[in-house]
């Protein structure tokens, strides 16, 4: 194991159960055979609670089964909750992928265009083995079409798990929002591509939104490891396309002004889930990186500690 950070506590101890904790992410994604050491039956009980604030229960139960044929075993009683739990979120996301495909067939017979941007969507970009034990959490829809019948539509929907939308959130920053939105209707076409049965957005569409989502959840809202795995699993389908010949990525997310979040971000990419080199989009920046790790693990939104680093954005998360 190499290049691992070890984050602090408050009385600037390491937190080593955060390095064995990646290193699990890394066996649950095929990024990594085995732990570096095997893990006590109390630090297994720990990995089980990290990965569940991270929303990632699922995943990592993944890993941990592939770690049996390496002779480390979760002690019995937690493997059989965590088969049950892993179980459970399997049929979720069944039943949600179903209801989404459905949804968007509907609208489709109401000559409503839909994309899916979350949820489901979101969960076709991770590895196969994968794609169903990813914790869902609802879905959300891009619906355009008649402005008066879509905004009928919606002041009449009342479904929590399927959410449709008229735009994209972006930003509460007036003009970054100003510049995303933009840009947003400039390439609107590839936020509506057939992937099967299901229309979702382009892959290279996906891994921008993605980056703007996560920007936005960092400063107003907070993110877990889950979703630093989604732009993970983005940034992997971005690759398998051959993204290097197509799009200049770092001149777009500069345009967009999230390059040094960007350069974070793939930071975070690279120490904590194993992203390679060469499909690295920017240059990874430690400093910015850590800062967001440090977030990240904190498990809460610290507005205050997000002020010292970003006092514009957070001023403009004040507005109404």
């Amino acid at each position: 194991m190499e290049n691992f950070v070890y984050l602090c506590d408050e009385r600037n101890k390491p937190k080593t159960m955060d390095k064995l904790f990646f290193e699990l992410i890394r066996v649950s994604t095929g990024q990594l055979d085995c732990l570096s050491r095997g893990a006590e039956p109390e630090e297994w009980q720990e990995l089980y609670q990290l990965a569940h604030q991270h929303q990632l229960a699922g995943v990592c139960y993944r890993g941990a089964q592939a770690l049996f044929e390496f002779g480390l075993r979760v002690p019995h009683e937690l493997i059989i909750d965590w088969m049950a739990e892993a179980e459970q979120i399997e049929e979720q996301n069944a039943l949600l992928t179903q209801r989404c495909i459905e949804v968007q067939q509907l609208l489709l017979t109401k000559n409503f265009k839909s994309s899916v941007l979350m949820g489901q969507g979101v969960a076709r970009d991770y590895s196969e083995s994968l794609q169903m034990l990813r914790q869902p959490d609802g879905t959300a829809l891009l619906v355009t079409g008649d402005k008066a019948g879509v905004q009928a539509l919606l002041d009449t929907w009342d479904d929590e798990e399927i959410q449709l939308h008229d735009s994209i959130e972006t930003s509460k920053n007036p003009y970054r929002k100003w510049v995303l939105d933009r840009w947003f209707e400039k390439n609107d076409k590839a936020l509506f591509v057939k992937d099967g049965e299901m229309v979702r957005p382009s892959a290279s569409m996906n891994l921008i939104f993605q980056l703007i989502r996560l920007h936005r959840l960092f400063l107003y809202q907070g993110i877990t490891l889950r979703d630093l795995m989604d732009f993970f699993f983005a940034l992997k389908r971005v690759a398998g396309h051959g993204r290097a010949s197509t799009i200049n990525y770092e001149k777009v997310i500069k345009s967009l002004g999230l390059l040094g979040f960007s350069r974070g971000v793939i930071w975070v990419m690279q120490e904590v889930f194993g992203l390679g080199e060469e499909e690295q989009i920017v240059k990874p920046l430690e400093s910015q990186g850590t800062f967001i790790l440090h977030e990240v693990m904190a498990g809460r939104h610290r507005f205050f500690r997000l002020a010292m680093k970003h006092p514009v954005e957070m001023l403009c998360s004040l507005l109404p």
